[in-house]
């Protein structure tokens, strides 16, 4: 297994592996960087890899506000500080960080992969708001660690995937219930839609086949990117865990074409 090192600086925590052209990946809500381990092993060998955990995840600040502006800015300071632009790859969460990138500071972004992600989240139809509410409940009534063992069934659901489904349910274990709560609160009313004209890079927009939101709504809510190419491969909504020799080659297929 190929070491990488542990970093903090002005709040956040990240993984590095290799050098070369800068590939940043960004995890879904209440992950961190630990989950891109197979993706740092993977693409050192041509690439700087580097994994952040955001703002109340992981190692890095454990303070608000969590709204995706706000940790996206983070992220911003981090990424004007390095030497040369990014491909950001984002998922779900991340996604919606790398957006906020793309359009805060976009001279330090290359390309941008969005897995499983949205330009708006405004919980504006009866199954988002259940979906969301539901969760909230779990949390509220049940815990962390209840709430740990739904959402590890609705991510790696049957029997292949039992290894994942503990590992999710021990590192999501770690997440304080406080800051999971405020992240859950901030993130609903959050929209790029309207200034996705302006991301004149290239994006790949990966949409599983089962994952939440149909492949249709994803299409219409990126429609206004001049420059998107769309990916549709088998797997749930943390495709890139469940299966992460097949999401390598995707994303080595989606790096190289450009």
């Amino acid at each position: 297994m190929r070491r990488n090192q542990i970093m903090k600086s002005q709040g956040l925590a990240w993984r590095s592996a290799g050098e070369g052209p800068l590939l940043l990946l960004l995890h879904g809500l209440g992950s961190s960087s630990l989950d891109w381990q197979a993706q740092l092993e993977h693409f050192s060998d041509d690439y700087r890899v580097v994994a952040i955990d955001l703002r109340g995840h992981g190692q890095s600040l454990q303070e608000g506000p969590f709204d995706v502006a706000s940790l996206a800015a983070d992220v911003v300071r981090w990424l004007d500080e390095q030497a040369e632009p990014a491909w950001i790859v984002g998922l779900s969460l991340g996604a919606m960080v790398a957006l906020e990138l793309a359009l805060q500071l976009p001279e330090k972004v290359r390309g941008l992969v969005l897995i499983n992600g949205v330009s708006e989240f405004l919980l504006d139809n009866p199954k988002d708001q259940d979906r969301h509410a539901l969760r909230l409940k779990w949390l509220r009534w049940f815990g962390m660690r209840p709430l740990a063992w739904w959402l590890g069934r609705e991510l790696f659901p049957g029997p292949e995937l039992a290894q994942m489904r503990r590992t999710f349910r021990q590192r999501f274990c770690r997440n304080r219930k406080k800051v999971y709560k405020a992240l859950l609160g901030a993130i609903p009313g959050w929209s790029v839609r309207a200034r996705l004209g302006a991301i004149w890079q290239p994006v790949a927009i990966i949409s599983t086949a089962q994952d939440y939101l149909p492949l249709a709504k994803r299409v219409e809510q990126f429609a206004a990117l001049p420059n998107a190419t769309v990916h549709t491969p088998q797997g749930h909504h943390a495709w890139p865990a469940e299966d992460p020799a097949e999401f390598n080659r995707l994303l080595q297929r989606i790096l190289s074409s450009h």
